[in-house]
């Protein structure tokens, strides 16, 4: 194992002895001085940092999570991994509410490796392989991992909530908007649905990308886990697209992650698409951080895109610089780049998306003006002003 450092915990509540703190560059706050999975908490100020922030809404919001969404069982052993960065409230708060059910939370602590899906300690992959199912907040994922290839094989129900924190899953797990949200999710799919030949996404920043659909039935299918199988947090939908027909300009200028040093963009980043195929980055400071993570894979399918989605989390009304929200900011356009093969992975984020559906707009500038999906954002508490 070397250096690496793994903690096995069946204990529901986990004590730590040492954290190290980070301060972000342009923090004001004299008071607490602690980050957890993001420096950009500190635009929200500092009271989400406490450690007792909104500690009764966080645990409703938790036991939602195991015991509706997860449908966790007594008497299941249930892992959670976390790296160094995750936030220790959402393990504690998970752990206990599994706790709560009777199962048995094993809580996994190692530290943050240096980017996404590198293989971790080998104590986590066999906490994983035996488990009922896995939790991951670990905020360096390993969703495209060789150990979740092999957990999914092995049928061991997976949960992707990478970087999760306190004031995220409090906004994002709600049980007072998760039916509708998964209403308009069933909408978004069956009007997505409707497209025969091809699709079309817009935006101002400069995107302009076109696409061929596959024909797709629409099935509907209860929350909750599936063998073999793995789910994310909820608020997000495809479009279907064909991903070697891509070609256009995509202009991320939401989020970007990762690489780790940009998060939330300041200048737009375009990248030309031919054939679902990256073939040129440009813009400012930024894009030259996002060609030079691509290149140090030294691999051309870490180019290639692997999907497209729309997100629709009323819980996520603007970029935080945690991509695990930022790809569900209701109306935005998320395109994920790269391939498990490899593996690398980034999703970027395009604000205020135009989304055509063959000749029918369905979104236009941020808005649904589809009239199923006007009428269930409305229900959901968004575009309340549009007529």
């Amino acid at each position: 194992m070397g250096n690496s450092l793994a903690i096995i915990s069946n204990c529901p509540c986990i004590v730590l002895v040492s954290l190290k703190y980070t301060i972000h560059p342009n923090h004001k706050s004299e008071g607490s001085n602690m980050s957890f999975s993001s420096v950009s908490w500190n635009i929200f100020g500092s009271e989400r940092e406490y450690p007792t922030y909104k500690w009764m809404e966080l645990a409703r919001s938790a036991d939602f999570l195991c015991r509706t969404i997860l449908d966790i069982k007594s008497g299941e052993n249930i892992v959670i991994y976390a790296d160094s960065a995750t936030d220790p409230r959402v393990v504690q708060a998970t752990a206990a509410a599994i706790h709560t059910i009777g199962a048995h939370p094993v809580v996994v602590w190692y530290e943050t490796r240096g980017d996404i899906d590198l293989p971790p300690p080998k104590p986590v992959e066999a906490a994983v392989l035996a488990a009922d199912l896995v939790i991951e907040y670990a905020v360096a994922y390993l969703v495209h991992s060789q150990m979740w290839r092999k957990a999914i094989d092995a049928g061991v129900p997976m949960t992707c909530l990478t970087g999760m924190n306190a004031d995220m899953m409090i906004r994002c797990i709600n049980p007072d908007l998760d039916e509708k949200m998964r209403n308009f999710g069933q909408a978004y799919r069956e009007v997505v649905a409707r497209g025969k030949e091809k699709g079309r996404v817009t935006n101002t920043a400069g995107t302009d990308i076109t696409y061929k659909v596959r024909p797709t039935r629409v099935i509907s299918s209860p929350p909750g886990r599936t063998r073999g199988h793995w789910m994310g947090l909820g608020g997000q939908g495809g479009l279907n697209e064909v991903l070697e027909t891509i070609n256009g300009t995509i202009a991320f200028d939401g989020a970007i992650w990762p690489p780790s040093e940009i998060g939330a963009i300041k200048q737009p980043i375009k990248l030309k698409v031919v054939d679902g195929v990256v073939k040129e980055i440009t813009g400012g400071f930024e894009a030259g951080i996002l060609k030079n993570w691509f290149a140090h894979f030294n691999d051309p399918r870490s180019y290639k895109i692997n999907h497209i989605s729309t997100g629709f989390n009323p819980g996520v009304k603007r970029i935080t610089g945690d991509i695990l929200e930022d790809e569900r900011v209701f109306g935005c356009v998320e395109i994920g780049i790269g391939s498990t093969e490899v593996p690398s992975h980034t999703d970027g984020v395009i604000l205020n998306p135009s989304i055509w559906v063959d000749d029918e707009l369905i979104e236009d500038n941020g808005i649904f003006i589809e009239p199923t999906l006007k009428k269930l954002a409305k229900e959901l508490g968004m575009q309340l002003w549009v007529e």
